[in-house]
């Protein structure tokens, strides 16, 4: 049985491989993925030393970096992006200013409809920073159980025993937050009903971190609502900044099937606009994938792929997705 000491060594030297073929410098690599570490940890790792380090810490972050490279690389996923496409833009430059702020207003929403990049573009966030983001999924149990809210924070937390009881639990978290500025992503947040809401807030006011949001517009509406109306303070003075992905863009469009689709070349922003007018109806940049999927297929999966052809792709998409 794989060690975490083994598993850590051999995703570093696969990093390492990586950069490698990317050409960088290790100051350069590990400026562009934070979760390395310094340069001395990460030069201590490819030489097969941890006599100073503790591999259960570092695993995290350094299979957070290998998730990120994967990634990048343009493996199938659920909802495929790349690193200069909008959603993951935004959510890098709104992250970045809200861990300089000094306030309480270090909330960041990311609301959109499903498929538009929302989540995938969170995983590649905390990839840069490893153990610094830290990745939570909300369901509909937290939407008036605080206590049941703050379990799932303590498990993404990696802390696998925990009290029973809310308030207890309410401690440990706080403790946990207030020892390291760490940043919480909460998936689903539209799950989150006004109790949840409020014990947000009581995580902003009491410990140093950010909060991401990552929601359809539903939750946006209901902050409006005067069923919510303590828990629009987190908009009125908690809100660092709302990111609204209201559709695919068309440079956007255009990046993604040039990078997906083999032999597009020049035929890139026409086949963009083409799947890009009727995304946003059928599932955003996810929809677009399954564009691609089927063009590649079309293709053989090498070079001469034109607009006609990306055309009966989509044709096809929309008819195995049983839409007109």
């Amino acid at each position: 049985m794989e060690t975490t000491h083994n598993e850590l060594l051999k995703i570093a030297q696969a990093i390492r491989e990586r950069q490698r073929a990317t050409g960088a410098s290790d100051n350069a690599w590990v400026r562009k993925y934070p979760g390395l570490g310094s340069t001395k940890t990460y030069a201590k790792l490819i030489a097969g030393d941890t006599a100073s380090l503790d591999p259960d810490r570092w695993i995290v972050d350094y299979r957070a970096v290998e998730s990120l490279l994967d990634a990048l690389e343009g493996g199938e996923q659920e909802e495929p992006l790349y690193d200069d496409l909008t959603p993951v833009v935004a959510l890098r430059a709104a992250l970045s200013g809200a861990m300089r702020e000094e306030s309480n207003r270090r909330l960041v929403l990311v609301v959109g409809e499903p498929g538009m990049g929302k989540t995938t573009a969170a995983r590649m966030v905390a990839g840069r920073y490893g153990a610094r983001v830290i990745l939570a999924e909300a369901d509909e149990l937290w939407k008036e159980s605080p206590a049941a809210m703050l379990g799932g924070l303590l498990r993404a937390l990696g802390v696998r025993e925990f009290p029973a009881s809310g308030e207890a639990r309410k401690v440990l978290l706080l403790e946990r937050l207030r020892t390291t500025r760490t940043c919480l992503v909460i998936d689903e947040a539209h799950h989150l009903g006004p109790r949840t809401l409020n014990l947000v807030k009581t995580i902003l006011n009491q410990t140093p971190g950010e909060i991401v949001f990552l929601c359809l517009p539903t939750l946006w509406r209901n902050l409006a609502t005067q069923a919510y109306h303590e828990a629009r303070q987190l908009t009125a003075n908690r809100l660092y900044e709302r990111i609204a992905l209201d559709g695919v863009s068309k440079a956007d469009a255009a990046r993604f099937i040039e990078r997906r689709v083999p032999g597009i070349d020049g035929a890139a922003a026409q086949a963009g606009e083409l799947a890009r007018q009727d995304s946003n109806n059928r599932g955003g940049l996810a929809w677009i994938a399954a564009v691609c999927g089927q063009v590649r297929r079309l293709s053989g999966g090498e070079g001469g792929c034109d607009v006609e052809t990306f055309a009966r792709g989509l044709a096809r998409a929309a008819q195995l997705r049983g839409v007109a």
